[in-house]
């Protein structure tokens, strides 16, 4: 009975509220955090984190949401027809940047429709040969690449990936030859690259450690324009092609419009939650480089990704499907 009362009582409560021209105070219900991927991705991880500590600060359950497909463009749909109201939010990435140029179905502008409320890190991909390949360094695979062009083999998860960017900026920068083998699984992928089907393969760090450390993966080099505090022992492939940088960004946004104290706070929650040291101790075991940042820097961080994307979409001559 009493959980009834509450129930009848909370809209009315609102109302009233609303009646004499006040706000309700927010949050006041569950807040759910939209993730474009799969459980266990790194999307998904740091959703999972960002919710749990949210919710502490907020005293609000904050629930995940997965809506996997399309290249994060399914979850990317539904935050856009969900109110501005700072209730329904998502993890974004490089992958939203690069959306429009990969998809003919996409038509919003992620700089207009979405609004940054904070940066959460870089987390860069991993370069790696096989344990039977000849390959132990970046010098000694851009040598085997000239001497051979078009001979190595390289798994790649498909256009818009952080493998298939990683790789397409470093032809880009190098001017080798690779062959790229697509793969619907990274698991199968990393199979393939042990038994010998494929020479490379380029997961994320995060997914990559436990292969690298028994040996299984050589690592040749690091997205990221400098070494990851997590994995300092790995170069960055930067320290041999100078000017690469292949790392995904990832923050939290909003659908655009949303009230500028929600999304002031929110930015402002995020922030402190994510300085929390045994908070930056989990994102560098998920192989994410901590960068806690403002709106203003998430916004700055998505201009500069969408040129990027631009420009690499254009050197490649990739057309939408």
């Amino acid at each position: 009975m009493h959980r009834r009362a509450f129930t009848l009582a909370f809209p009315a409560t609102l109302a009233a509220a609303n009646a004499r021209g006040q706000t309700p105070a927010w949050p006041n219900r569950p807040i759910r955090i939209m993730v474009g991927y799969s459980a266990a991705t790194t999307s998904d991880l740091l959703g999972r984190l960002v919710a749990q500590r949210l919710s502490d600060r907020l005293g609000t359950p904050v629930v995940v949401e997965n809506r996997e497909g399309a290249g994060g463009t399914i979850a990317a749909g539904i935050v856009l027809r969900a109110p501005a109201d700072g209730y329904t939010l998502m993890i974004g990435a490089t992958s939203l940047s690069l959306a429009p140029r990969l998809y003919r179905h996409v038509t919003f502008k992620p700089l207009v429709d979405f609004e940054p409320i904070g940066m959460i890190g870089f987390a860069p991909n991993v370069l790696v040969s096989g344990p039977n390949v000849p390959i132990r360094s970046m010098a000694e695979l851009l040598a085997a690449a000239r001497a051979a062009p078009g001979r190595l083999r390289y798994a790649s998860s498909g256009p818009g990936s952080g493998s298939w960017i990683g790789m397409e900026q470093l032809k880009a920068l190098t001017g080798i030859q690779l062959e790229e083998v697509p793969y619907s699984s990274t698991a199968q992928a990393a199979t393939d690259l042990i038994s010998g089907q494929v020479e490379l393969h380029f997961p994320s760090l995060a997914g990559a450690m436990p292969n690298i450390r028994d040996g299984r993966f050589r690592p040749l080099g690091i997205t990221s324009a400098r070494r990851s505090e997590g994995a300092p022992e790995i170069p960055a492939i930067a320290e041999t092609v100078p000017g690469y940088d292949a790392s995904s960004w990832y923050g939290l946004v909003a659908p655009a419009g949303v009230p500028e104290q929600v999304s002031a706070r929110l930015s402002s929650e995020l922030r402190a939650a994510l300085s929390d040291p045994a908070t930056r101790s989990l994102l560098l075991t998920a192989g994410v480089d901590p960068l806690p940042g403002s709106r203003e820097d998430l916004r700055q961080i998505m201009v500069e990704a969408e040129r990027s994307s631009n420009a690499l979409m254009d050197r490649v001559g990739y057309t939408p499907r």
